[in-house]
């Protein structure tokens, strides 16, 4: 779907055409109209594919015409993908006098507060950037909180099935460790200005966008590593719980073995010593005795022991 967007007093407004956009922006294109691209613009098949391909890593790349960067950012996350982090790319083609974004999903070129002071297609391309790098940031947040309601859950739980969402967490954040990683040799490289000439102002943002990727870095860098350990903490603790379960089990299968042999024995049809059978009014009671003393002593002996 092609989407038409000028730049027009520092902010991003709709265009009714081609002619008159600055920016352009197809979001899931057919291969029709990547075909059409690759005939109308000479843009490599291979580059267009490259700006689709999740795991294409950041790059930077300088034609005749026209400025190729390949950048990362987290995929739209919704309750459906049930724990599910990834990460997507997305093309930006710069051209002499227009901007043209290939992405698998919609940006929201037009919230004021991302795309805002815009007065060149550079600048634009810098608050680009940095949209992608805010969207990592957002879903850092909503990963620790997540993380810690699952802490919570399991304190109280046995189940698997929380340590088998924070598994998922722990493959996402390292999903977003290597395209932050990749996010930031590219910003290095468009800080070398080699080919983008950059004014002071669009440096200074620049330079913001490069310490945000590293803080976004450090923090993701952080959060995997609690995670991970996390995760081994919880399975030692459902382990020795389930030790401790199996400790519980065996003592009352103890206790219960010893009043079953006695019973057994009590059982047979034959005379028993001491005054014991049906002649005596108290067998009974003596064999209850027998039971909730054996019990006992199995209970006290399980007690000193632990």
């Amino acid at each position: 779907m092609l989407k038409y967007y000028k730049i027009e007093n520092g902010r991003i407004t709709k265009a009714p055409d081609e002619d008159s956009a600055d920016i352009v922006l197809m979001d899931s294109p057919s291969q029709e109209q990547r075909g059409a691209l690759v005939k109308k613009y000479e843009i490599a098949e291979h580059t267009i594919a490259s700006a689709f391909d999740n795991d294409e890593l950041s790059r930077v790349e300088y034609d005749d015409d026209f400025t190729t960067i390949v950048f990362k950012k987290p995929r739209n996350y919704t309750a459906e993908d049930n724990f599910e982090f990834r990460v997507e790319s997305f093309g930006i083609f710069v051209f002499e006098d227009w901007v043209l974004l290939l992405s698998d999903s919609e940006i929201p070129l037009m919230d004021s507060r991302r795309f805002s002071k815009i007065d060149s297609l550079n600048t634009f391309v810098v608050k680009l950037l940095n949209y992608s790098v805010y969207h990592f940031n957002e879903h850092l947040k909503i990963i620790n909180r997540i993380s810690e309601e699952l802490e919570d859950k399991l304190q109280n739980t046995l189940d698997n099935k929380y340590l088998l969402y924070m598994f998922t967490l722990n493959k996402g954040l390292i999903y977003y460790v290597s395209a932050l990683n990749s996010n930031e040799a590219l910003l290095k490289k468009l800080q070398m200005g080699r080919g983008m000439q950059f004014d002071e102002n669009e440096r200074e943002l620049l330079d913001d966008v490069v310490i945000e990727n590293r803080q976004s870095l450090q923090q993701a860098e952080i959060y995997a590593n609690i995670l991970a350990s996390l995760m081994d903490a919880r399975a030692s603790v459902v382990n020795n719980n389930m030790n401790e379960l199996m400790r519980t089990l065996n003592i009352v299968t103890i206790a219960i073995t010893i009043p079953t042999f006695v019973a057994s024995i009590f059982g047979m049809n034959v005379k028993f010593p001491f005054g014991l059978g049906e002649g005596n009014p108290f067998s009974f009671w003596i064999i209850v005795a027998i039971f909730v003393l054996s019990v006992a002593g199995v209970l006290l002996v399980w007690r000193k022991r632990k």
